[in-house]
């Protein structure tokens, strides 16, 4: 149903207006029924055709953002290709290196225009859904309920790679990116502001919880009820609204709160993970507990940090001693297994967590029901030989015991950087970055204007209402 849809395919990537004048297709099938529209909104579904991803999918997933997460470190032993992989790719080693400017004037920012192409797709569903014809394999609002849950991912992502860290006293007037919530993609518009952008997100993922019925959708990359609820609360967690977030991430666990016990997983190879896991549902779209699928395609060719090791149980973390071996190129730590680590959607594990951090921080504070959700993730994540569940009092104490489980669980993914932004905005929390590459050490204050991406060059050029971030 892809090809049929060639009109999508230009979608809004902010280069020249003239790029997007002639997009109906010649000789192509436009789509006019609610099946037609429920189809776009399998784009990106491996379970339709194997492993294979496009770069104007639905299900975009951001690329290389770990890397701003000192969570990592490039390869050292220049005899690892990896060695020459992160000096000789410009973006990736300006990435690393935390510069001021990660793409150039010629390159084009992959991340900005997927996100954007992306919601093309999901506006044009949704500017034309309510007139479609009649559908057999889907139903209306459930097409029209999806759409609005990509739309809002798209916009978090955007707005938190791209503005600043939400704040209730600046976010009125901190900018984040353009809300475009139209297919007309000869309109240009300004930069909404971090309010704004939330605001809407929230919208739009109360429409969709009003549109979803409680069933579970076949594969994980179509989102239901239980992803709307989660990406909500996730939402409320970054604007520090704890109660809602709570409230949230409770609703999602009744639909969806399966976890695999990695206690009966194992390596077909012992000592090598990169022959496989059994126990270890390696197709994403079923796997039990990826709540919602964004492809991701590329691994993270990085070691872990000294600061990351320091907080993870090389002998007990079955995290670690079932997906993580060495690499006899060059003996650094990679994730062998990808699929772990190759979703940028939503895992149910970081909804349990969720649970434990807003049940602790909300307004009537919860420690049972906080550590009851921590303990019931820690024991699918650690042997069972040894685990012993935390007993903790001490709020301050347990909120460090979830945020460093939420780094082991969100290793290797966007938030590994997302999340030490969000943590900036409680003074408790909040840390500066530090990393060494080649011998020369780099830093990333907290509040660094470059916790804030460039707005792309070409993107600047062709829309004058642009504001550019600081440097």
């Amino acid at each position: 149903m892809k090809k049929l849809y060639i009109l999508l395919l230009a979608a809004i990537s902010f280069a020249s207006c003239e790029s997007f004048v002639d997009i109906v297709p010649k000789g192509q099938t436009i789509p006019t029924t609610v099946d037609d529209f429920g189809e776009m909104m399998n784009n990106g579904s491996v379970a339709m055709g194997g492993d294979s991803y496009a770069f104007t999918d639905i299900c975009y997933c951001v690329n290389f953002i770990e890397y701003l997460s000192d969570d990592f470190n490039a390869s050292y032993e220049p005899a690892s290709v990896y060695y020459t992989i992160f000096r000789n790719i410009p973006y990736v080693y300006n990435t690393l290196i935390w510069n001021g400017e990660i793409f150039s004037a010629a390159d084009e920012d992959m991340n900005w225009n997927g996100l954007y192409k992306s919601n093309y797709i999901a506006n044009f569903v949704l500017d034309n859904i309510d007139e479609a014809g009649p559908g057999v394999s889907y139903k209306r609002e459930i097409v029209k309920a999806r759409a609005l849950v990509h739309r809002a991912f798209n916009y978090f992502e955007l707005t938190n790679l791209y503005g600043k860290q939400y704040n209730a006293t600046t976010a009125s007037t901190d900018l984040a990116v353009p809300l475009v919530l139209e297919s007309n993609i000869n309109v240009q518009y300004p930069r909404a502001t971090v309010a704004e952008v939330y605001q809407q997100i929230i919208k739009d993922l109360d429409e969709a919880i009003s549109l979803f019925d409680n069933t579970n959708p076949e594969f994980n990359n179509l989102p239901g009820k239980a992803t709307a609820y989660a990406l909500r609360a996730r939402t409320y967690l970054w604007m520090q609204d704890y109660d809602k977030a709570y409230a949230d991430a409770t609703e999602s666990l009744k639909l969806r709160s399966t976890l695999i016990d990695y206690n009966t997983c194992f390596q077909y190879m012992p000592g090598i993970p990169a022959y496989g896991i059994g126990g270890y549902e390696t197709n994403r779209t079923i796997n039990p507990e990826i709540l919602y699928l964004r492809y991701k395609t590329e691994s993270l060719l990085g070691t872990y940090s000294d600061k990351l090791m320091s907080i993870i149980d090389k002998k007990n973390d079955l995290r670690y001693t079932l997906f993580v071996g060495p690499l006899a190129m060059s003996g650094i730590l990679e994730p062998v297994n990808w699929t772990r680590i190759l979703n940028g959607g939503i895992n149910i594990s970081e909804v349990w967590l969720m649970k434990a951090e807003a049940a602790l921080r909300k307004s009537t504070p919860n420690i049972g029901e906080s550590l009851d959700a921590l303990n019931y993730l820690r024991r699918h994540r650690y042997a069972a030989s040894t685990y012993q569940p935390l007993l903790i009092n001490d709020c301050d104490q347990l909120l460090t015991e979830i945020l460093n489980e939420r780094r082991r669980e969100l290793v290797f993914t966007v938030f590994s950087f997302l999340e030490k932004k969000r943590l900036n905005a409680d003074p408790k929390t909040a840390q500066d970055m530090i990393r060494s590459i080649d011998g020369k050490e780099y830093h990333l204050p907290i509040n660094d204007n470059r916790w804030q991406m460039l707005i792309p060059y070409n993107v600047m050029d062709l829309n004058k209402k642009l504001i550019q971030n600081d440097r």
